[in-house]
């Protein structure tokens, strides 16, 4: 038979467990939170370089097709195929020379809370 001293044990027992739990549960939602930043932040870097290297090749290609008539405007290429919903591509061909040219590429794209623009001149070497 158990006396009432077991049971007032086992009740403060279980309820600082219970606030253990809860302490534990909340020092793990701020590293899942953090987790979570730095997966958007690598996310959004890797359409960038994505975004980058198709505006790169588009270039490149246009170059190969005009030569030097393939400077001009900047040019809004499509940028559904990268599966980020908010993502801009500019591309224009500043310099066209004999064996390089530069490109100006200006991105954007967003996910969730943070946004990463950016815009930056490019030389490629030309066959």
């Amino acid at each position: 038979m158990k006396n009432r001293n077991d049971k007032g044990f086992l009740l403060t027992f279980v309820i600082v467990a219970l606030a253990m739990m809860g302490m534990v549960m909340y020092v793990m939602t701020d590293g899942a939170k953090s987790l979570l930043f730095r997966a958007d932040a690598a996310c959004l870097q890797a359409v960038e370089r994505n975004l980058v290297a198709s505006g790169l090749a588009w270039a490149q290609v246009k170059i190969a097709a005009g030569g030097t008539a393939a400077v001009g405007g900047p040019v809004d290429l499509n940028t559904a195929s990268f599966g980020a919903p908010n993502a801009k591509l500019t591309v224009r061909i500043v310099q066209v020379q004999a064996d390089r040219a530069t490109i100006r590429i200006g991105t954007s794209c967003t996910k969730g809370r943070r946004t990463l623009d950016s815009s930056r001149d490019y030389t490629i070497l030309l066959p």
